[in-house]
């Protein structure tokens, strides 16, 4: 950790100040925030941060720490009226910016660079602030399907894009920071693959130093069975609930270790992976956490992980003998149900943990807060009902954990495809998705 780096959940800036709404701010970020003039004393003073994904999970968390740091801050965000009502983006400039329009991003980039579109600390009374340095750069950006067509165009193509703009001579950012995936190490998925296809392009340019951050899981991606389990239903779980093991990591402290990626040498140029404080935690540790966080005794059912292979058997089937675009995209979601349903999302080195915020913690502030409205809530309530009633028949065609946040793209194929009739039970497992 650098020195001067004060700690994200202790820092406060004088006053006036205001508390961030707890339905809008990061889950953790339970600090204070004010618009003061002098930030003299902080170390992003007189640099600008640009944060890509701005509007997402970790994102909003990666602005919050930034503007917290004293940078002037731009948002880059599809919609600025929707992003306007977002409080963690408060001391930010929102930007209206599309990331897969490469000129669009290039122009963007050399306005901010000429000193336009300052966040209100910087900025003087024509919007136009003294160009400041544009320190870092963050990409923020995912794919939210995990289709070949949207994690090239997206973890790829945009990353590339405002890579590209930073290099500019023009703009001569200094630093990158990507928001990678701790999965990339075993590439087995589209999405993976472009990421990794992207770190390859960091690595051969010198123009800028970078830092490659790959989180293990978020605190979200292992709480989508809460809803389930409060209204009375078994928790599931694949084999014997000890498959993988994961340490996730919160958003605030996730934040702050790729900023501080920024600005530590050591980090430069390398791959790091990061997983919370927790020691290794199965599916059913968290399980057993959750249960006793909401003070209801533990149940299960048991979801064998073979199931997947014989998903995805069927659904490969189907893509060979019915070739579609839309079936190859549903195979691709079903392999990512897989992946992570046996796959470890776990960090063993010391040096590969932080934060000081654990499981335990996140579970007790849904049981007495609320879930975080970013979670994605799992369907595994019909599944625990059917293993309970008919254990030996429960399951049609499990497509998938990673298509149940993504309904749609099951609803536009069977719309569209001669097996329109073929019963897809569309089924939440795995809780280790990253996404």
């Amino acid at each position: 950790r650098h020195e001067n780096v004060m700690p994200a959940f202790t820092r406060m800036m004088a006053s006036p100040s205001t508390t961030v709404s707890a339905s809008t701010k990061p889950y953790f970020a339970d600090y204070t925030f004010s618009d003061k003039d002098d930030i003299s004393y902080l170390i992003g003073s007189g640099k600008t941060a640009i944060v890509a994904g701005a509007t997402g999970y970790i994102g909003r968390a990666v602005v919050r720490e930034c503007v917290s740091r004293g940078y002037n801050t731009i948002s880059l965000v599809r919609d600025s009226t929707k992003a306007s009502l977002d409080e963690a983006l408060s001391g930010s400039s929102l930007v209206e910016c599309d990331v897969q329009n490469v000129k669009e991003v290039q122009r963007l980039f050399s306005e901010i660079a000429s000193g336009k579109h300052a966040c209100a600390t910087y900025a003087g009374s024509d919007a136009r602030a003294t160009p400041l340095p544009i320190d870092i750069v963050c990409s923020c950006l995912a794919s939210a399907s995990g289709i070949e067509s949207d994690v090239y165009a997206i973890d790829y193509q945009a990353a590339l894009n405002l890579l590209d703009a930073g290099r500019e001579p023009s703009v001569s950012a200094r630093h990158f920071v990507l928001l990678s995936a701790f999965c990339c190490r075993n590439p087995l998925l589209k999405l993976q693959q472009a990421k990794l296809k992207f770190e390859d392009r960091l690595h051969e340019q010198n123009d800028m130093t970078y830092s490659i951050v790959r989180p293990t899981a978020f605190f979200k991606s292992v709480s989508g069975q809460y809803e389930s389990i409060m209204d009375g239903n078994s928790y599931v779980l694949f084999g014997d609930g000890a498959v993988t093991y994961c340490n996730p990591i919160a958003e605030t402290d996730l934040a702050t270790y790729m900023c501080d990626s920024a600005i530590d040498e050591k980090q430069w140029g390398r791959i790091l992976n990061v997983g919370g404080p927790d020691e290794p935690l199965s599916n059913k540790m968290l399980a057993e956490m959750m249960f006793r966080a909401i003070d209801k005794p533990a149940k299960f059912v048991y979801v064998p992980t073979e199931i997947f292979d014989w998903s995805i058997g069927m659904i490969e089937w189907i893509a060979r003998n019915f070739p579609s675009q839309k079936w190859e995209d549903v195979l691709e979601t079903a392999k990512i149900g897989k992946y992570y349903a046996v796959e470890d999302m776990l960090t063993t080195e010391e040096e590969e943990k932080f934060g000081s915020i654990k499981m335990m913690d996140h579970f007790e502030k849904i049981a007495r807060d609320g879930q975080d409205p970013f979670t994605p809530v799992r369907a595994t309530a019909v599944i625990s009902k059917t293993m309970e009633a008919l254990p030996a028949i429960s399951v049609g065609i499990p497509v998938g954990f990673g298509l149940l946040s993504k309904p749609g793209l099951v609803e536009n194929v069977v719309a569209s495809s001669p097996l329109s009739d073929v019963p897809l039970l569309i089924a939440g497992l795995s809780d280790n998705i990253f996404s």
